[in-house]
């Protein structure tokens, strides 16, 4: 039954892209056309992030029938979740100020960690006055934010950020099986690389369609909320996640910093990424979608395993990871 789930989410996604596609072309809504920082030749379907969205949405609830829920952890994400949705379809629609996208994205990151790190049981603010709680609560908002928008930035040339969200997605829930099988997280974890494969086909090389801030954002938020969600069940380490996202946080966070550094608008739009500069090169999409699948499924993942496997070395093993990048 498990494997019919998947594959229905699977063809649900790809179904839900095409009808997107046409349906935009059709109507002449959510086209993102080419500007002198966008990389692709001609106007093309944005938002396509809605069928990835829905097509987890089909997951979770087919999949409620069969196992044990959460009910009070997916009403977290909803509501984390929501907000963040609707402020994507109206940026890929036209554009939304920058302090607004940042206020919605604080307000679901917010959800977020307080749910997961303050008892929400006891509704004690005392546990504010120690100063050690308060930097790591803002630290992790801080750190969500930081996910969404990276995640935004590395949606750049065709196939990349969909890739990437399968292979983090099922590897973290390969990770999370071998060390809980019976929480049965690691499903609603495969559930949102199960939901980009259909997606993915449609966005590989030409893309026929994008997933847009509705789609790169919204993967962010629920990126966030798994990091956060088995960090508090003991199920898979934050160490092991900074590893599995490392080529995204190294690319996105390098990048942020020369900018800041060379004085440049950090919220406008470029091509200085290194896959930018990379598939500039080699003139090639695929390429570089390709070189960092590779990269993932034999750099990243075995050291993921390995931080996994050996706890005591996580700082040193995810530093390990991050130097050649």
């Amino acid at each position: 039954m498990l494997i019919t789930i998947f594959l229905i989410t699977i063809l649900s996604s790809l179904l839900i892209t095409m009808t997107l596609e046409k349906f935009f072309l059709k109507k002449n809504i959510f086209i993102d056309s080419p500007t002198i920082t966008s990389v692709h030749k001609k106007p093309t379907p944005s938002a396509g992030g809605i069928s990835i969205l829905i097509s987890y949405l089909i997951f979770v609830c087919a999949l409620v029938n069969y196992v044990l829920f959460d009910y009070d952890a997916f009403l977290v994400l909803l509501s984390a979740l929501i907000p963040i949705i609707l402020i994507g379809l109206l940026d890929d629609y036209y554009s939304v100020s920058i302090y607004i996208r940042l206020f919605v994205q604080f307000f679901s990151s917010t959800i977020i960690i307080y749910h997961f790190q303050i008892d929400t049981n006891v509704l004690n603010f005392q546990i504010f006055s120690e100063q050690s709680i308060i930097i790591i609560f803002i630290f992790s908002i801080i750190l969500s934010i930081w996910l969404m928008n990276l995640y935004n930035f590395m949606d750049g040339i065709d196939g990349y950020a969909s890739s990437e969200c399968i292979f983090v997605s099922f590897s973290a829930s390969l990770i999370a099986y071998l060390n809980s099988p019976e929480s049965l997280m690691y499903l609603y974890i495969a559930g949102i690389g199960a939901a980009n494969v259909g997606f993915f086909i449609r966005n590989w090389y030409p893309a026929k369609i994008f997933m847009g801030d509705t789609g790169s954002v919204s993967i962010g938020c629920i990126f966030a909320f798994f990091i956060f969600y088995s960090a508090s069940e003991s199920i898979i380490s934050i160490y092991t996640w900074l590893i599995l996202l490392s080529v995204f946080i190294a690319d996105a966070s390098y990048t942020l910093a020369v900018r800041v550094v060379t004085k440049k608008n950090i919220t406008k739009a470029h091509l200085t990424h290194a896959f930018h500069m990379l598939a500039s090169r080699k003139n090639s999409h695929k390429y570089v979608t390709k070189f960092l699948i590779s990269i993932n499924l034999f750099w990243v993942l075995p050291l993921a395993l390995l931080s996994n496997a050996y706890m005591d070395y996580h700082v040193i093993i995810t530093i390990l990871v991050y130097l050649p990048l």
